[in-house]
């Protein structure tokens, strides 16, 4: 599967790969619920802003998990890698975080009405492409097996569901 996601022909999509996956890096992954979360609070959506930083909870259970699970990552040896890690492969930390977090913000656009819809429509569509997209990054660039994707899918389900039971219980 891994071989079929990387064979292209014309295009090189490295820098398309590597940009679907930027929302998960060192920086630009916290930023990205801090910014949310601040947003949601000057907006005065306050609710919306503690569950936005809620996403870093099920962050640090999925380092944990990989830390016990330990799994190797792709070798270039397997696959043409072009991102390298240092952390195991199991479950893809960018698949877990990008459901929950965007998959939150779906949730937080359909659920507030005060929310301008131009503004809930472009989120939406935005994080839904970015969920349904990461995992053919991650494998694409080499960092990542088929399975775990499917198991970052997974736990992100788990964890935006529980997330979601609380939020949607007012």
């Amino acid at each position: 599967m891994s071989h079929e996601i990387q064979k292209q022909k014309g295009w090189d999509l490295t820098f398309i790969m590597k940009f679907i996956s930027i929302f998960y890096n060192a920086w630009i992954g916290p930023l990205s619920v801090i910014f949310a979360s601040l947003f949601f609070y000057l907006t005065r959506h306050r609710r919306e802003s503690f569950f936005t930083m809620a996403v870093f909870i099920p962050d640090i259970f999925n380092m944990l998990m990989k830390i016990m699970i330990h799994r190797a990552r792709p070798t270039s040896e397997d696959v043409k890698v072009l991102s390298t890690f240092t952390q195991s492969s199991f479950p893809s930390g960018h698949v877990v975080h990008y459901v929950v977090f965007f998959g939150f913000l779906i949730a937080a656009m359909v659920v507030n009405k005060n929310i301008s819809s131009s503004w809930r429509f472009i989120v939406g569509i935005f994080s839904a492409f970015l969920i349904l997209t990461v995992s053919i990054s991650r494998i694409y660039l080499g960092a990542h097996w088929v399975t775990d994707v499917l198991g970052g899918y997974l736990f992100g389900l788990v964890y935006l569901g529980i997330i979601l039971k609380f939020y949607l219980n007012r």
